[in-house]
């Protein structure tokens, strides 16, 4: 390739991005145009603030009995919401997981495990999750992602993200070059209406694989195009999968590339945007330590919100009979998660339960 077709600008590239996040720099929105013509739809965030405790009752008991214990933790715990375990997935976002019974242990244990992760560990006991996108679902739609490159500056660098299968995940992927003073590639969503409102909620998780590179997690307030961005970098490990947290305390605000540190924290409760970002500078110009130009690729399994754990995760109410107490022991000693171990004849087993709780 000769060096003229490589720092060829693309033009046409350039527009579809203006047309994709219906913006014109310095000039403003044309959204609402697009919008009122039927041309571009409108996506919603979700309203995650205050939520409740959450407990999840998992028993072999008879109908009738489990009836009644949901009813009496219900009016005990009148902030908490108390239900039956419906699937794993609703793990993720439950305080604690009250188990009896001990034919339900060692396959609530597994439940958990999978819902977790694949793993019953310190991390997985202090936090809880609430998923933002699950990139592994086939329901999940990427079309609010769209590429937001150096083009827009002159530069040449391109990337993308798109479904990978077995198993199925996200990937943002291209090609980023320092040429025609570039050096930067990313994926952003266009703005939530309404915004996310995260409030309470302690930063994002993400699930990613990437290339041993440093990428910037970014997030907005503001809906215009050049707002001011709230960014996090991360460091990746070469082909292999890691959880990345990102604190909403530990955010940088940042106005075209400059740190600003006189500016107000980040506002969980507008989060109007996100974007993932690979590029040859930190911010204030100072460089990425573990860039390197040419060809990228991060793959992305979630992005979750996460906050503390209230209560002990995990309570085992111990059962009468000897031999299924001993199973149910048995089925703790492989798990690291913390857990409390309630015996029925101790004291009065709501009031035991919601001890545990706080």
């Amino acid at each position: 390739m000769s060096v003229q077709e490589k720092t060829q600008w693309d033009a046409g590239r350039f527009f579809s991005t203006l047309a994709y996040f219906g913006e014109i720099p310095f000039v403003g929105s044309f959204r609402w145009l697009q919008q009122w013509l039927g041309q571009s739809p409108t996506y919603a965030g979700m309203d995650l603030a205050n939520m409740k405790r959450k407990v999840v009752l998992v028993t072999s008991l008879p109908v009738p009995e489990v009836s009644s214990l949901l009813a009496d933790l219900q009016q005990r715990l009148s902030q908490t919401e108390v239900s039956a375990l419906k699937d794993a997935q609703q793990l993720i976002s439950t305080d604690s997981v009250v188990i009896a019974g001990a034919a339900d242990v060692s396959e609530a244990l597994s439940d958990i495990a999978e819902a977790l992760g694949g793993k019953l560990d310190d991390e997985a006991s202090e936090f809880i999750r609430r998923q933002l996108f699950d990139f592994t679902s086939t329901e999940c739609d990427l079309s609010v992602w769209g590429a937001l490159d150096d083009v827009v500056m002159g530069g040449v660098s391109q990337g993308r993200i798109f479904t990978a299968a077995e198993p199925r995940h996200a990937v943002f992927a291209g090609n980023v070059s320092t040429d025609n003073s570039g050096g930067f590639s990313s994926v952003r969503t266009q703005n939530f209406e309404p915004p996310f409102d995260l409030s309470g909620w302690s930063g994002l998780r993400l699930r990613v694989k990437g290339d041993g590179q440093r990428y910037k997690f970014i997030l907005r307030n503001s809906a215009g195009w050049d707002s001011p961005a709230y960014i996090y970098g991360f460091d990746t490990v070469a082909d292999s999968w890691i959880w990345v947290n990102v604190p909403f305390a530990e955010l940088v605000p940042t106005f075209r590339a400059k740190s600003v540190p006189n500016a107000d924290p980040f506002d969980p409760a507008k989060t109007v945007s996100l974007q993932l970002m690979l590029s040859k500078f930190e911010y204030d110009r100072r460089l990425n330590p573990r860039f390197s130009p040419g060809a990228f690729s991060l793959a992305i399994e979630h992005i979750s919100a996460y906050r503390p754990r209230r209560g002990e995760p995990l309570i085992v109410i111990a059962d009468p009979d000897e031999s299924a107490g001993a199973q149910q022991q048995a089925a703790l000693q492989s798990a690291t998660l913390r857990y409390r171990w309630v015996e029925r004849e101790d004291m009065d087993l709501i009031e035991a339960i919601a001890q545990a709780l706080t």
